[in-house]
């Protein structure tokens, strides 16, 4: 149940009607010209605040937490990213990825939960 209430979550987040709402990774590492390099950047910020949000959702409602980031850490623009592209290089990412699955899934390599009852 708790991963089909991140699933849709993460569903509305994507599905917003913005006109960058489907950033591929090809576009994001080949943007066109600064302005869409720019745009690009600010949708992984866009991308990872509904992450983050969603998260914080989830552990207040007692859920399954998708990532467990360091409370105390903020992420740049910059780690973000490193984060994202780091993922499709794990995955073997073709230009046709979402950037934002492969942003959940980073996020999910660079910080796991703990499993319940692991010690």
């Amino acid at each position: 149940m708790n991963n089909w209430i991140l699933s849709t979550c993460f569903l509305a987040l994507t599905a917003a009607p913005v006109a960058a709402a489907d950033v591929r990774l090809d576009s994001y590492r080949n943007p066109k010209n600064e302005t869409f390099r720019f745009f690009n950047q600010m949708y992984l910020d866009g991308v990872r605040g509904g992450l983050m949000a969603t998260n914080a959702w989830l552990r207040r409602h007692g859920g399954q937490m998708a990532f467990c980031m360091p409370e105390n850490l903020a992420l740049t623009t910059e780690q973000t990213e490193e984060i994202m592209l780091k993922s499709a290089d794990k995955r073997s990412a073709k230009g046709d990825w979402l950037v934002a699955s492969l942003l959940l899934w980073g996020l999910q390599d660079a910080y796991p939960c703990e499993k319940a009852g692991s010690q």
